[in-house]
């Protein structure tokens, strides 16, 4: 058995009840093991890559939760889940959740405009001495006062701050309404 079937059956429920789960509960289980020791393989692009696509979404949209409710939108940018902000876009776009996909573009089209990104603002977290506590404007101090009110106001439209629904209700939706191709695709890694 290859370490990628290995990954997808630590993240999922067994493949006799797979079919039977309901997406929410997919949802659930992958929920419940992402941050186990051994499921950080998924912070490693190429591995991530090689999973399932529905497992990859269900991924992306707990590691953006996460980081906006503990760190907000330039923690997340900052943070190796903005490693994954083209992905994560593609995502939102895909199960309909246009507002966020769009705040998450604007922060892409933001950094852009200051010379910087995701992967950028990443690389510069990572020079961070162990411990070391700093405010985002002393890691990266080439932000203006207008960088941080548009950032402000693009953070201001995402799911978290707007009572417009949630990703997650948009990710249940897409799954249940493609539950049969999504499955089926996880299936032959279990």
């Amino acid at each position: 058995m290859s370490n990628l079937h290995a990954m997808v059956q630590q993240l999922i429920p067994e493949k006799e009840h797979l079919h039977a789960t309901s997406a929410s509960e997919l949802i659930e289980q992958v929920c419940s093991n992402r941050y186990k020791q051994e499921s950080y393989y998924t912070n490693d692009k190429e591995v991530f890559k090689k999973l399932p696509e529905v497992l990859q979404d269900i991924i992306l949209l707990i590691d953006l939760d996460t980081e906006l409710n503990m760190n907000g939108l330039l923690g997340f940018a900052e943070n190796s889940s903005g490693r994954y902000l083209d992905e994560t876009i593609k995502v939102l776009e895909r199960i309909g959740a246009v507002n966020d996909a769009n705040a998450l573009q604007e922060l892409k089209d933001i950094l852009k405009e200051y010379g910087a990104s995701t992967h950028i603002l990443n690389d510069d977290i990572q020079l961070v001495q162990q411990y070391e506590v700093q405010i985002f404007a002393q890691t990266h101090p080439i932000f203006d006062e207008e960088f941080y009110d548009r950032i402000q106001k693009a953070e201001e439209k995402l799911y978290v701050y707007v009572n417009q629904g949630n990703v997650f209700d948009h990710l249940t939706a897409y799954i249940e309404a493609n539950k049969k191709e999504l499955m089926d695709n996880i299936v032959i890694y279990l």
